[in-house]
């Protein structure tokens, strides 16, 4: 895959936090209503992004091992996370790694960026307050999963 490709990949994946920011300044009188279904949004998304992942590592003991303590680790902090700041950037901080890891193969590739979006939405509608003014902070601290994804492509070789 051509990086130029991988690199707008990931932009677009990232894309899907100012979606959710975009969603609660169209609609922030729904944010309140909505909090519990984008709270199960989060966690569904969530496990998808690893069954995804899990299932076309089945057959390689070492990443499947690998992926699923990654998992049982990342889904602990996120559900006994209290602020939703730090489980959310720890989240998209491995989020980068598993998007170069699914870069491999082109049809995983699709599906665990398109999660990643979609992941994205719910996160930053639930972060976002209502008067929108900590937009800039939801990605600061997400930031990481753009610098984790583009870092990652030109560290391999040295792997």
């Amino acid at each position: 895959m051509q990086y130029t490709n991988y690199f707008f990949a990931s932009v677009i994946s990232f894309l899907g936090l100012l979606i959710g920011l975009l969603l609660v300044k169209i609609a922030p009188e729904e944010q309140k209503p909505l909090k519990k279904y984008f709270s199960s949004l989060r966690k569904i998304f969530l496990l998808l992004i690893f069954i995804f992942l899990i299932f076309y590592y089945f057959s390689n003991l070492l990443y499947l091992t690998a992926l699923i303590l990654l998992f049982a680790a990342l889904f602990t902090a996120e559900l006994r996370a209290k602020n939703l700041f730090k489980g959310s950037m720890l989240a998209y901080s491995i989020f980068g790694i598993l998007f170069f890891i699914s870069s491999g193969n082109t049809s995983l590739f699709v599906i665990e960026s398109s999660l990643i979006m979609l992941y994205g939405i719910p996160t930053s509608s639930l972060m976002c307050n209502k008067k929108g003014n900590n937009a800039y902070k939801i990605l600061y601290y997400n930031i990481p999963f753009i610098i984790i994804a583009n870092l990652l492509p030109f560290l391999a070789p040295y792997f």
